[in-house]
């Protein structure tokens, strides 16, 4: 929803209750697909059950093939998809901290929610202690904001470490994530319960996995970097801003080089228990 909150479509108090929309079916789509279950969870690190990986892989792959074909297409502008600064050694850390909590918990923080929500003690034991370590956490940041610092690399992606463009990272993606559901496949049918594993047709597993690839070879072949740095609103909104605001009769820079500037007129100062945004960080 950000983009589309950023071309205006709709207005902040809209955008609240589309969140509220978005997490309420979200969340009951993960419950009803097993997922506020501990055993369903942690069944992927018995061989089992390779639910989990099948669906973050299946998320990955369509939010990064859905942006790039929306970008081709015109429908957004990737340039206000805000993207986090890489950090990389305390990001190591922290996927190591969440990986060994979920091996232990069964929950990640997302699923730990959807199981409380459905009643399972275990859930709220889980969330109560992600809340406390949040705590903890804040209140040691002085001592820690050297590492939460440490290995920065500001706004990188792979296609940027790797110096290809993002058409070949997103069908590298795809093929990525066709082997991870063979392997996957294949372990279920040796580790897992035949009688609990969801079926499928051969025929649709095929389909999927060419369909996948094939839309990942397109964007390969079609570069959708090119779209992007081709096309005028990609530019950094500051040259538009200033282009526009400029008058027709204004004076020039060379005439108006002795006059004052004005000084920029202060923001105004928040309400009793309001806030000001200090930084937009996009979408």
């Amino acid at each position: 929803m950000g983009p589309l909150y950023k071309f205006g479509w709709f207005d902040y108090a809209y955008a609240l209750q589309l969140a509220v929309l978005t997490g309420f079916c979200f969340g009951f789509v993960l419950e009803r697909a097993g997922f506020g279950n501990a055993r369903k969870l942690t069944a992927i690190f018995y061989l089992r059950d390779f639910a989990v990986l099948k669906v973050m892989f299946t998320a990955i792959v369509v939010c990064m093939l859905g942006l790039l074909y929306f970008s081709v297409f015109g429908w957004i502008d990737l340039g206000r998809v805000y993207l986090l600064q890489t950090n990389i050694w305390p990001q190591i850390a922290a996927g190591l901290l969440l990986g060994v909590g979920f091996v232990m918990g069964g929950y990640c923080p997302t699923t730990s929610v959807v199981a409380t929500v459905s009643g399972k003690l275990d859930g709220l034991v889980f969330l109560g202690g992600m809340v406390l370590g949040s705590v903890i956490f804040a209140e040691l940041f002085p001592l820690l904001a050297g590492f939460y610092e440490a290995g920065g690399m500001g706004v990188v992606t792979l296609s940027d470490v790797l110096g290809i463009q993002s058409g070949i990272v997103a069908l590298g993606a795809c093929l990525m994530a066709v082997g991870a559901f063979w392997l996957g496949e294949r372990l279920e049918g040796r580790f897992g319960d035949p009688e609990r594993l969801p079926g499928g047709s051969r025929r649709m597993k095929l389909g999927g996995a060419a369909l996948l690839v094939a839309l990942g070879l397109v964007l390969a072949v079609v570069n959708p970097d090119r779209f992007v740095s081709s096309r005028p609103e990609a530019q950094p909104e500051a040259e538009s801003i200033e282009a526009t605001a400029q008058p027709e009769n204004a004076p020039s820079a060379e005439t108006d080089a002795a006059a004052p500037v004005p000084r920029a007129a202060e923001p105004p100062a928040p309400a009793p228990g309001g806030f000001r945004i200090l930084h937009d960080e996009g979408c």
